[in-house]
């Protein structure tokens, strides 16, 4: 049986306590300068009751591990305190940390009272109606705070209505560093408009940029250094398809293990294996286990801006505390740009190229809208029908623009000249003709030798008078030719104006275009006969019947809109019908002959709905209205210079035959009373040539002179007679005659013996 409480038992259990006490220090030692995680501690302990040793193993925390776990939490702390933190509930899902002040419930809201007055906000919004958006983006990373995520953007988009403020833009604006009062103050100066838009952007979501696991195969203490073996080093970029693992861990990288997170200290690549220092968390990696590649939230801060088509845009920012929502103080410097210049992302095309090609934009169409106030149809009212008076439209010729530039009174004075001198000529011929008739039946020499000079007096003034009358002819056909004139018909229409009748509706929607309707009545007011034809449809094989309309429609031109500047929209224009350059929506333009009647109805078409849609008022009353009987209907100068021409043309033909004499040879003929069968002579003696021919000695004849034989007659004697003989022989005592006409009148006897009698006759 031991001693109990003996002296050598006490001094057995002591020396046993300090050598655990040394162990403990050696331990403790050893702690602080071993570079494991713990350190282990065996002690032998006996059970007091039964008196057995037993051996107790204790582990140590390091001075390094602790040291670590201590930086983790610190660093832990201060990523909560950031709002950086993120914490894992007990339902599986993730918070983030954010640091507010102490929770106190908001004060009631009172005194606010209702609105009286309403302001605007510009909300330039038609780039979002693009397909597909077109943006711009900008890295804001360290120029916001990590936790905002959203900025907002003021736009000034200048407005470039034409390529010479387009190119103003690019001069005085790109590339020049300004704030957002200079800015705005510059483009006051320079007399320049422009819009301001303003709103606040979320930061886009962000993707994790990289992805990858590694399966933890072996934990190992090297060089007093615990290392992780791993399957792989390698990991890839996140993608949508199979993950291409390009990248490799570094010294540097972080890794997740759970909820911690481990930076990588140090790396041997050929060997697969890394070590890691804890940064956040306290979980420890264990084999079987994996670790993910970590990417640091908030790594990014890319704005996304969109952007239109032909824009020139000077962009403001401001940044935004998301905690109490207060945004900056100041708008940032400007950021100008000219919008079609920009290039793809990617490849070559610039903006302008792009959009032209694979761009829908809708809201290009909405911003056209919103400019020019469109009314739908479904908020249209029917307007009302003109109303107007017979008398409110005249029948007019349209061409009488044709041989305007002509003297029209010189013209008609030439052809009163032209048509006196024509009953003169008229006259004299008459005259002419009446006195040749009475030419034979004068016997007395004396009468009819006055009469002769009467007629050839009469016959020089015809052909004076003929001859001023082609001066005249020719110097209307000379006008006609060196002015062009036109011979052509009138043309008239039936024109005038109605009245517009006022916009109705909320808003006002204005009455911009008339349909008029026309059609042709007979005498008695009533329509013509209508035609019917048959059309046979090839789908069902049945023939229909259609009566075709007598109606004519036409629509009129359109109101003009023109663009306001100090309300930004277009506005209808009201028209002035007293300026004759401008084709007036309410004016009508109907064709008309003479001895017609047209009937005439009007409607109105409302700005609502229009084109597509519009709104259209009834048909108005009916008007006829009537060619005028006391309006010409020919054209009086283009009359004359036609008849100038025909009768030029006749003068022509009788100047030809005047060049062959047959004028000279018609009026030489007088009418022969003597013949039963209304003959005439066709020449008067004093116009036919006689030779005066002479036998000299040796029986030549020669011919002493050429003369009328008019004038040979007059030297006969009659006092002197001859013996003509007869055909029969017979000779009787006849009138005696000169010797050379005794001989002549004998020879032409023996040529033809009738001719005796009537040489008798006549001599007798």
């Amino acid at each position: 049986m031991p001693n109990v409480n003996s002296f050598t038992e006490t001094v057995d259990i002591l020396v046993k306590q300090v050598n655990i006490a040394l162990e403990n220090v050696i331990a403790v030692n050893e702690s602080l300068t071993t570079q494991y995680d713990t350190v282990t501690l065996s002690v032998e302990e006996l059970n007091p009751i039964t008196g057995d040793a037993s051996t107790v193993t204790y582990s140590l925390p390091s001075y390094n591990y602790t040291l670590n776990k201590v930086n983790s939490l610190a660093q832990t702390m201060d990523t909560f305190v950031k709002g950086e933190g993120v914490v894992l509930l007990d339902d599986g899902t993730y918070r983030k940390v954010s640091t507010i002040p102490v929770a106190i419930s908001p004060a009631r809201i009172t005194g606010v009272s209702a609105p009286t007055k309403f302001t605007t906000r510009d909300n330039w919004f038609f780039e979002s109606m693009m397909f597909p958006q077109l943006i711009v983006s900008f890295d804001l990373k360290n120029k916001i705070d990590d936790r905002s995520d959203r900025v907002v953007v003021k736009r000034v988009i200048f407005d470039n209505f034409s390529d010479e403020e387009t190119q103003w833009f690019l001069d005085n604006i790109v590339g020049v560093n300004r704030t957002f009062y200079e800015t705005i103050a510059y483009l006051g100066e320079q007399g320049k408009r422009y819009w301001e838009d303003e709103e606040t952007l979320e930061l886009p979501l962000s993707t994790e940029p990289y992805t990858g696991y590694f399966v933890i195969l072996d934990k190992r203490t090297v060089d007093a250094k615990e290392w992780y073996y791993l399957d792989t080093m390698n990991y890839g970029v996140t993608t949508d398809a199979p993950t291409v693992k390009d990248h490799q861990l570094a010294i540097g990288d972080t890794l997740r293990y759970g909820n911690s997170i481990w930076k990588i200290d140090d790396i041997q690549i050929n060997e697969k294996r890394i070590h890691v220092i804890a940064t956040v968390g306290m979980d420890h990696p264990s084999i079987s286990q994996q670790f993910e590649i970590y990417n640091a939230p908030f790594s990014t801060k890319q704005l996304d801006i969109p952007v239109g088509y032909d824009e020139c845009n000077i962009i403001f920012l401001k940044g935004v505390n998301d905690d109490f929502n207060i945004i900056g103080d100041d708008w940032s410097n400007s950021i100008s740009f000219y919008s079609n210049y920009l290039i793809v992302n990617g490849g070559n095309l610039t903006l302008e190229e792009y959009y032209l090609n694979y761009v829908a934009d809708f809201g290009r169409q909405l911003e056209g809208q919103a400019k020019e106030k469109y009314i739908p149809a479904f908020y249209g009212v029917t307007p009302d029908a003109p109303v107007f008076q017979v008398s409110d439209f005249a029948v007019k010729q349209i061409n009488t623009q044709i041989n305007s530039a002509l003297d029209t009174d010189a013209i008609k004075n030439t052809q009163t000249q032209i048509e006196s001198t024509k009953t003169i000529i008229n006259s004299l011929q008459t005259t002419i003709a009446q006195q040749k008739a009475q030419l034979v039946e004068l016997t007395d020499p004396g009468q009819r030798a006055d009469l002769n000079s009467k007629i050839t007096a009469n016959i020089n003034d015809l052909s004076k008078r003929t001859i001023e009358y082609q001066s005249l002819v020719r110097s209307l056909a000379t006008i006609a030719y060196e002015n062009n004139a036109v011979a052509s018909d009138p043309k008239y229409r039936a024109r005038g104006f109605f009245p517009i009748p006022d916009p109705k509706g909320t808003p006002l929607q204005q009455v911009i275009q008339f349909e008029y309707a026309y059609r042709y009545l007979k005498m008695d007011n009533t329509g013509i006969t209508l035609d019917t034809y048959t059309m046979n449809d090839p789908s069902t094989g049945q023939t229909t019947r259609g009566v075709f309309t007598d109606w004519t429609i036409v629509s009129t031109s359109v109101l003009t809109k023109v663009y306001d500047v100090s309300s930004g929209t277009y506005s209808w224009v009201n028209e002035n019908i007293a300026d004759g350059e401008t084709v007036n929506i309410n004016q009508v333009d109907i064709p008309i002959t003479k001895g017609e009647k047209v009937q005439l109805k009007i409607r109105s078409i409302s700005e609502a709905g229009w084109p597509v849609n519009p709104q259209k008022s009834a048909w108005s009353d009916t008007v006829i209205i009537e060619f005028p009987s006391n309006l010409q209907g020919s054209d009086q100068i283009a009359n004359i210079l036609t008849d100038a021409g025909a009768e030029q043309q006749a003068i022509a033909l009788d100047q030809t035959l005047s060049a062959a004499g047959v004028p000279t040879h018609l009026a030489d003929s007088i009418p022969n009373p003597n013949s039963g069968d209304g003959t005439y002579f066709k020449h008067q003696a004093v116009n036919l040539a006689f030779d005066l021919k002479v036998k000299n000695i040796g029986g030549i004849i020669t011919v002493v002179n050429t003369t009328d034989l008019q004038s040979q007659l007059d030297n006969l004697s009659l006092n002197t007679y001859v013996t003509l003989t007869r055909p029969t022989g017979a000779v009787r005592s006849e009138p005696q005659l000169t010797g050379t006409l005794q001989q002549l009148l004998q020879s032409i006897i023996n040529k033809n013996p009738s001719a005796y009698d009537e040489f008798y006759d006549i001599i007798t």
